[in-house]
């Protein structure tokens, strides 16, 4: 992977810019995509969630990234329950 300088903020900023005629705008949406699903095996929840207070958010949250961790480990361990969480 290539190395760039810029001088400024703005020169970087145009450089990420992709023009919808660029012919590697479909190779790097594909790897956006495929970064995407691994960073987010099991996807995004959608839609918006609800909350009493932050504890119960913070509580939501905890539980999602457990399920995820749950997950990625079962996929690269083979199932993975016997590996503990370290809490």
């Amino acid at each position: 992977m290539p190395v760039y300088r810029f001088r400024d903020f703005d020169e970087a900023r145009r450089a990420l810019w992709t023009s919808r005629d660029d012919p590697q705008l479909l190779l790097r949406l594909q790897r956006m995509w495929k970064l995407s699903a691994r960073l987010f095996p099991g996807g995004v929840p959608r839609g918006v969630r609800k909350f009493r207070d932050i504890a119960e958010a913070n509580q939501d949250r905890e539980a999602r990234i457990t399920q995820r961790i749950l997950a990625l480990r079962a996929a690269r361990h083979g199932g993975g329950h016997d590996i503990p969480l370290g809490e």
